[in-house]
């Protein structure tokens, strides 16, 4: 699958134009139709978390991957990989979805380090790739399950896929939770799930501090530095202009 752990060890993150095509056919209508969907109004009465409800799994593998998330010493991104694993349990719950909490953390505090922190020793051609590599030195540092540590760098190489199919029994529920959860947080995609109350708690325990331009700013850098990579695809097709128009506040 383009954008997978798997595809990564061939294409090094760089897109061929057939791949480009296909990408575009796959996930082009899904997210405009996602996308136009977050401004609908919010379910009242769709959940009744509250930030007490969430566990963070207290293991020494989790507390490395929150310092590598701090040692990128920017707070937008900071604050983005915690609201992105908040909507993902909130997601998981709402479609009641069962999945392995401590994987799912990992993934989401360590999806964007790529992002911001550019490490030149892995000369990827795509940010989640780089990503992904990140987290697997951590898991094997911490000598993780390798199943677990593929299932985590296989949602940090896919969450930038725009959108993935939710019946392909071959992606785990992990791998569709990041993918859900960033877009929610980049977009706004299945905001609607979610009562005003859950949403406004998450927003003011991790705010955004003008997170629509980082992540804008973030993206235009990646598109220029990897002009072949799926980000700077995403770019051309618009997100840019989705992340500045999106529901959210900057």
């Amino acid at each position: 699958m383009i954008g997978s752990r798997a595809w990564m060890n061939t294409s090094n993150g760089k897109l061929s134009f057939k791949e480009k095509i296909q990408l575009i056919k796959q996930v082009l209508i899904p997210v405009t139709l996602n996308y136009g969907k977050t401004f609908l109004k919010a379910h009242h009465d769709s959940t009744s978390f509250t930030l007490d409800n969430f566990q963070i799994p207290d293991t020494a593998i989790v507390k490395e991957a929150m310092n590598e998330l701090e040692q990128t010493a920017s707070q937008a991104i900071i604050n983005h990989s915690w609201r992105s694993y908040f909507w993902a349990v909130a997601i998981a719950h709402t479609k009641q979805w069962q999945f392995d909490q401590e994987s799912l953390v990992i993934s989401c505090l360590m999806h964007d380090l790529g992002l911001v922190n550019h490490l030149d020793q892995y000369a990827c051609q795509c940010f989640s790739f780089e990503s992904a590599l990140r987290a697997e030195t951590l898991c094997s540092k911490h000598h993780y399950p390798k199943d677990k540590m593929d299932n985590i760098s296989n949602a940090i190489c896919l969450h930038m896929n725009g959108s993935l199919d939710e019946s392909d029994h071959s992606l785990s529920k992990e791998v569709l939770l990041l993918q859900k959860a960033t877009s929610c947080d980049v977009i706004g995609t299945d905001l609607s799930l979610f009562s005003n109350s859950f949403k406004n708690k998450i927003l003011s325990q991790y705010p955004r501090v003008h997170f629509n331009s980082e992540m804008r700013k973030l993206i235009s850098i990646e598109a220029k530095r990897n002009p072949q990579s799926r980000t700077a695809l995403m770019h051309t097709l618009g997100l840019s202009s989705m992340i500045q128009m999106n529901i959210f506040k900057d």
